[in-house]
């Protein structure tokens, strides 16, 4: 499902949302055998294959929740500076729909990410429009935020597409954990790029003084040997000591850069290092 901006139709917000039901309806029975079961998983996969961790957190959702379809969405920009969440991670009957996006500014996620708390919705597409492309209804929805300090937001939805059950206090009990699990994995991806960056900007310093002052310290010698020579006109030799003066400040600017280079590299090392 792409971005769009379309207007709602004459039914009004509140009329989709039953967040206050979540109170009213009988929690399930907890399988706590089986939830301990999952979190073991997950936090297997955390440390092993933090890459994949965010697709099977979703499919561990799908079952903990006896949800049909399960995604998470995170809030991004576009090219063209439209806000949009993007669902980053899917499991179930609509998997197929990773990728997809929903306006910021009218969207589930956005009212969720707005209100920071769990959000339990009924037949979606009755104020969301777009909703009625999906190839299934999206029935009953409860969304819960996560946010990573300093960087992304984001929510963790669960969906089914019939009537066949409905969310209680149990499910935003597990999201809830599950949410903590997501926005963990995303805090440490963030965090493996910019430690990704930091190496490519340290071999990107490392080849700098290797173009840059190899060829200078080459040229300062061809000076020298020529300065050396006897014979050498007055023009000709203020023109060398020009040309020496020159390339000695072209080096001590290059040097300048990769210090300074090499300094933001620690630095943005460090704050990574940092628990």
């Amino acid at each position: 499902m792409n971005s769009m901006q379309m207007l709602p139709t004459a039914t009004r917000l509140e009329s989709v949302v039953v967040t206050a039901q979540l109170q009213q309806r009988p929690p399930r029975q907890v399988d706590l055998q089986r939830e301990n079961a999952a979190f073991r998983e997950l936090a297997g996969h955390f440390a092993s294959e933090p890459d994949a961790f965010l697709q099977r957190l979703v499919e561990i959702t799908v079952k903990l929740c006896d949800a049909d379809t399960v995604g998470i969405s995170v809030e991004q920009t576009t090219d063209n500076g439209e806000k949009i969440f993007r669902w980053v991670a899917m499991a179930g009957e609509l998997k197929h729909l990773i990728g997809g996006t929903t306006p910021r500014n009218f969207s589930p996620c956005g009212v969720c990410v707005d209100q920071n708390q769990p959000l339990l919705l009924d037949r979606l597409d009755r104020f969301y429009p777009y909703f009625r492309e999906a190839p299934r209804p999206f029935v009953e929805a409860l969304l819960l935020p996560w946010a990573v300090s300093g960087g992304p937001v984001g929510t963790l939805w669960v969906v089914v597409h019939s009537d066949r059950r409905k969310f209680d206090r149990e499910d935003v009990r597990l999201m809830s954990c599950l949410a903590g699990f997501a926005s963990g994995a995303i805090l440490l991806k963030q965090t493996m790029i910019e430690t990704e960056r930091a190496t490519a900007a340290a071999q990107v310093v490392a080849a700098m003084a290797h173009h840059i002052n190899n060829p200078l310290q080459g040229a300062t010698l061809a000076l020298f040997c020529a300065q050396s020579r006897s014979g050498i006109k007055a023009d000709v030799r203020e023109l060398l000591s020009i040309a020496e003066a020159e390339l000695q400040r072209v080096a001590e600017l290059s040097a300048e850069l990769i210090r300074k280079t090499a300094a933001e590299i620690r630095v943005l090392r460090k704050e990574h290092a940092s628990p």
